[in-house]
């Protein structure tokens, strides 16, 4: 079998057995564009000029020079030859290769160009030059426009039904304004699921936000694939038919751009979907989880919006086993209409946070910093919100960013630094005069209030920031670290458990807070739980040595205590209980046994 080149979406050669074979990524696209033009060679010159920067012919040919010897190595190496070189042309070498494009042929099907063109040629490939581009962004237009004519041609009856949503579906990925693949992926829908605005929906057209309008800049959506713990294979083709349901729904709507179901399977399997979302220009996110609970199933869906990682609208839908099939055309229409509600009414909200790229740019890079509860990154994070602020002076997530980063260093470095806390103060009232409509100031602001033992008011802050975003997962945590430290354990854990449920993939602070109420409660065991949760436990050693001590097993409890004074030596316990918020005596009491039985 002659080894593949697969040009849709990443670049690679793939040997007989599927495997990548590492080749220089310039000798790649020499083969690309071979293979693509139906080519057996080419001038040395012309690749200098498509390939690298012919404003500087020396360097461009001493670059080409210094790829093929780098080639000539690899394939001696494979004892294989996929090029060959002379002094003036680059050919095809002696070993066959074939090419996925090859595939994206003239009289090709709709099934055959559906199934194979659902990633951008050369989708991962950044041009140096602009030759490169313009070649790479002609080849894309002639596919997309290979996919139209073939839609356009095939009635959508039989097995065709499939493919003319697929290519439909990806049709409009790359033109959300062709209005003529609309009408066709609508008309495929059954009635019952076509997208109608719901009731504050109608509202908002009839104030002026016509969601049936093409829109300038309108947002991107992806609709993750369905996470479901079912071998069922009745239960997964529901939830895979509910989300295509929910697409094509969504694609009616002019206002707003669907990425593909196969992009958006892809951007799944990612490890760092913050950086995926941020590269796809990707403003919401919908995620739903299909649960087996007793003789039914519950559908947990949920839609993010990605600029402040709020959740603007979470729902469940109570499922009978038998019911699946009868009840998902209805649930779609529901999902669907709540979706365009709730995406209407963020608008304003994703302009102030969209609005000037640079500084938002800069504040997504200081929140993924954030993520880490490490003084490096908080540091690094507050740089970020500083350029983002110097960029535009009255970003208000950036304001909320610093008074974050302020209060999580207070938080690690655990010295009672009345001055970080000074400052998060200050950058919280400032992003509340800012923007009184983000529910981040009033986060910060509660969280500071927590810290200097004013209770009351830290409630009072964070009831309203929880009042402007009901299902904003940080903000139920702070919450809930609130009502743990103000002495009410019981319902911060509900709090946090629910905060949890709302994002997954919780940051280190959430699992903290779990444990921290676990432990008020005398659920030892179930904090030390939460804590191995964490991906950096460092903060936590001081609770974890409380834990096990309370266990009665001294041995681990004094490993964490070498540990926490392997990080803080100068760690005083008298300090630290002054240090920590705790509103009613008894708790305190509690906290501080668990410490002076480890040994601190």
């Amino acid at each position: 079998m002659p080894a593949r080149l697969q040009t849709l979406g990443h670049l690679r050669l793939l040997d007989e057995g599927g495997e990548e074979i590492a080749f220089p990524e310039k000798a790649l696209l020499i083969l690309c564009y071979l293979l693509t033009r139906g080519l057996t060679d080419m001038p040395r010159a012309d690749a200098v000029s498509l390939f690298w920067d012919n404003t500087n012919a020396p360097a461009a040919y001493a670059s080409l020079r210094q790829t093929v010897a780098r080639v000539q190595k690899r394939q001696r190496e494979l004892a294989r030859a996929y090029l060959t070189f002379t002094d003036t042309t680059i050919a095809l070498g002696s070993e066959p290769v074939e090419s996925d494009v090859e595939r994206v042929r003239e009289g090709a099907s709709l099934e055959q160009l559906a199934s194979v063109l659902t990633e951008d040629f050369l989708k991962q490939v950044r041009p140096g030059n602009r030759a490169l581009a313009s070649w790479i962004a002609l080849q894309r237009q002639a596919h997309m426009a290979q996919l139209r004519a073939a839609l356009l041609e095939t009635a959508p009856s039989g097995p065709a039904r499939q493919f003319h949503s697929m290519a439909a579906l990806r049709l409009l990925e790359a033109s959300p304004e062709d209005e003529e693949v609309r009408a066709i992926l609508i008309g495929r829908q059954p009635a019952a699921v076509l997208m109608t605005p719901q009731p504050s929906t109608r509202m908002l057209v009839a104030e002026g936000a016509d969601m049936s309008l093409p829109r300038q800049n309108p947002p991107r959506v992806v609709l993750l694939p369905p996470v479901t713990t079912f071998t069922s294979r009745t239960a997964a083709r529901f939830s895979e038919a509910l989300i295509e349901d929910v697409t094509i729904g969504l694609c009616a709507l002019r206002s707003i751009s669907i990425i593909a179901p196969h992009t958006a399977a892809q951007i799944s399997l990612q490890s760092d979907r913050a950086t995926t979302y941020e590269r796809h220009k990707i403003s919401y996110i919908l995620e739903t989880r299909l649960r087996d609970e007793g003789d039914g199933h519950t559908l947990f869906v949920q839609l993010i919006f990605f600029g402040s990682d709020e959740v603007i609208w979470a729902e469940r839908f109570p499922l009978s086993a038998a019911g699946l099939a009868r009840s998902r055309q209805m649930i779609a229409h529901q999902v669907a209409g709540a979706i365009a509600t709730e995406i209407e009414r963020n608008e304003l909200v994703r302009g102030d946070y969209e609005g000037d790229a640079g500084a938002y740019l800069s504040f997504l890079v200081g929140q993924g910093h954030l993520k880490k509860l490490d003084l490096r990154d908080i540091r690094r994070a507050r740089k970020s919100f500083r350029e983002a602020l110097q960029l535009n002076a009255g970003f208000a997530p950036a304001m909320g960013g610093l008074a974050r980063s302020y209060f999580l260093e207070w938080l690690v470095t655990a010295r009672g630094d009345e001055d970080l806390l000074r400052h998060a103060e200050f950058h919280a009232e400032e992003t509340i005069r800012a923007d009184e409509r983000l529910p981040a100031g009033y986060r910060e602001l509660g969280v500071v209030k927590l810290y200097t033992r004013q209770f009351d008011e830290s409630v009072a802050y964070l009831d309203r920031a929880e009042a402007l975003s009901p299902h904003y997962a940080n903000v139920i945590a702070s919450y809930a670290d609130t009502l743990v430290q103000a002495s009410r354990p019981d319902i911060g854990l509900r709090k946090i458990e629910h905060a949890i449920e709302l994002n997954p993939l919780s940051p280190d602070e959430y699992f903290w807070t779990a444990a921290s109420a676990s432990y008020s409660l005398g659920h030892y065991e179930q904090a030390l739980d939460y804590i191995a949760r964490m991906k950096d436990k460092e903060p936590v050693h001081r609770l974890a040595a409380a834990c096990w001590a309370m266990l009665g097993d001294m041995k681990k409890a004094r490993k964490f205590i070498r540990r926490t004074y392997a990080i803080h030596p100068d760690f005083d316990i008298e300090t630290w209980m002054a240090i920590v918020p705790i509103k009613e005596e008894w708790q305190r009491k509690h906290y501080y046994e668990g410490l002076k039985k480890a040994g601190f």
